[in-house]
């Protein structure tokens, strides 16, 4: 295939998985902790030069899809299991398929008194899992957890020791993310440990999605825009190689 064609329909691949993750955020606008997907490809110019090389094809990297980690606002709750947090970073917790990260922090105790997300999965901490027998804790802006409250709902004083300490985590702002659904992902990429002066933990609030549905429908429309402009080109110049074709054929 002609390398114009090629990067032409290579093009409108990407504007279709753009429309793609537009629609998911859209979809997600209202969802607690929620963070809007981006799409990324190779640069113009290495996917021009890679299509002019018909054999290495595959030096084309493939479409990554990466979150944007921007935080949103938050919502008061009032509820001392509703956590969020105002930088970067992410809730660990465990799954089935090993750790995993959220911004969802409506989080509730089990049974046997561990802190879990809605689905049941353990929150963890950064001796392990969190149990809480007396289920109405403190948390403060590190993420300290304490058992038992003053007046007013302040942290125990005096030398109290916390009972737990929330594992927050981060990773760099674009690596390859799988979304688990439920509000969970897993990363392909190094994930490092977060600094108290990066993120506070904000309890009894929760974390609204940072999508725009303005930015979102925007985006949309300049996206299939594109599209469109890719499909003129491609039926353009397939139109015009078969006029030089006729033409060729008509002179010999």
């Amino acid at each position: 295939m002609n390398e114009i064609l090629s990067v032409t329909l290579q093009s409108m691949q990407f504007d279709m998985a753009k429309v793609d993750r537009v629609g998911l955020n859209l979809a997600n606008a209202q969802t607690t902790g929620y963070k809007r997907e981006l799409v990324a490809g190779a640069p113009f110019a290495q996917r021009f030069a890679a299509a002019a090389q018909l054999a290495d094809r595959a030096a084309v990297p493939p479409l990554t899809t990466h979150v944007d980690q921007r935080p949103g606002t938050l919502r008061p709750t009032g509820q001392s299991l509703d956590v969020a947090l105002t930088g970067p970073g992410w809730f660990e917790v465990q799954t089935g398929r090993g750790p995993a990260y959220t911004r969802q922090g409506d989080f509730r105790l089990d049974a046997q008194g561990h802190l879990v997300t809605q689905q049941g999965y353990p929150v963890m901490g950064l001796g392990g899992e969190i149990q809480l027998p007396h289920g109405n804790p403190v948390i403060d802006a590190q993420g300290r957890v304490f058992e038992g409250t003053l007046p007013g709902g302040a942290p125990p004083v005096g030398g109290a020791q916390p009972v737990a300490q929330l594992k927050i985590v981060r990773f760099e702002e674009k690596a390859p993310v799988e979304r688990l659904g439920q509000g969970l992902v897993t990363v392909g990429g190094e994930v490092l440990a977060t600094t108290d002066s990066q993120t506070e933990v904000r309890q009894g609030h929760l974390e609204n999605s940072n999508v725009s549905s303005m930015q979102e429908m925007v985006q949309m429309i300049q996206t299939l825009r594109h599209f469109e402009s890719m499909q003129k080109t491609a039926v353009g110049y397939d139109e015009m190689l078969g006029t030089a074709i006729r033409k060729l054929g008509d002179n010999t």
